[in-house]
């Protein structure tokens, strides 16, 4: 035996014995079904310690169930990221052959996405591997598969029918180059010093009688309706059930 513990020469081949067992898969000898879907990760990077976190919890989770004979099935599978992954694709056909989605067309430009996601989508499930995740990878999942797609818009659309959801006129953050949305992930950050603003809210039928409140952002007074206070603060018992 080895002085040194050298995993990849242990933890990868017991791993791959016991996905080619089919260990990982539901036992169907149980009426009390368990059950956890994976969040996607998404295709577009690699796995971050909060990934190994909950997939830690997960696994512990399911392994639990597993040893009291549930029927257990943990489904994984990546996200498409879409937003994320149009702005990755553009900028290596940019670099890479000096064209943009605009020059392929639509089909072609799709194309070269699946292509990102059998290469990059792949790195994230071998990540999960290496981690020791016990998922049936026979039933691994991508959110652009059609009957997935399908029933993402079949949701979608019922809550839009239900008014849960709207479609906004505005996008938060616009990329000037790729002429689309992009995530606060792509966003440029800047720490700038910040003020703080106080605010003072009079109160209704008083005399001169304000409560003041500090604020990084004072643009918020015209959308605030309610002034919260503690109910056992004695500055302000007076005020509690007031008009402002």
């Amino acid at each position: 035996m080895d002085k040194t513990y050298h995993p990849r020469t242990i933890e990868q081949q017991c791993y791959q014995s016991w996905e080619n067992s089919n260990y990982f898969q539901p036992a169907y000898n149980s009426h009390t079904a368990y059950t956890i879907m994976l969040p996607p990760p998404n295709i577009t990077g690699y796995l971050h310690m909060g990934h190994g976190f909950q997939q830690t919890l997960m696994d512990c989770l399911t392994r639990y169930h597993r040893m009291l004979g549930h029927n257990t099935l943990w489904q994984g599978g990546v996200d498409h990221a879409g937003i994320a992954t149009q702005m990755v694709v553009e900028r290596k056909l940019q670099q890479e052959e000096k064209l943009t989605r605009h020059d392929l067309g639509r089909e072609k430009f799709i194309e070269k996405i699946w292509d990102w996601k059998n290469t990059s989508g792949n790195n994230i499930s071998q990540q999960i591997r290496r981690l020791g995740a016990s998922i049936d990878w026979r039933r691994e999942r991508f959110t652009m598969d059609d009957d997935l797609s399908l029933a993402v818009t079949k949701v979608f659309v019922e809550l839009h029918k239900e008014g849960l959801i709207y479609r906004g006129k505005r996008l938060v953050n616009w990329d000037p180059t790729l002429h689309t949305a992009i995530s606060d992930l792509e966003v440029i950050n800047e720490e700038e010093k910040g003020f703080l603003w106080h605010i003072n809210y009079p109160i209704a039928n008083g005399d001169n009688e304000f409560i003041t409140i500090a604020t990084t952002r004072p643009e918020t007074l015209l959308g605030d309706t309610a002034v919260a206070v503690h109910p056992k603060d004695a500055r302000y018992k007076q005020y509690i059930g007031k008009k402002i």
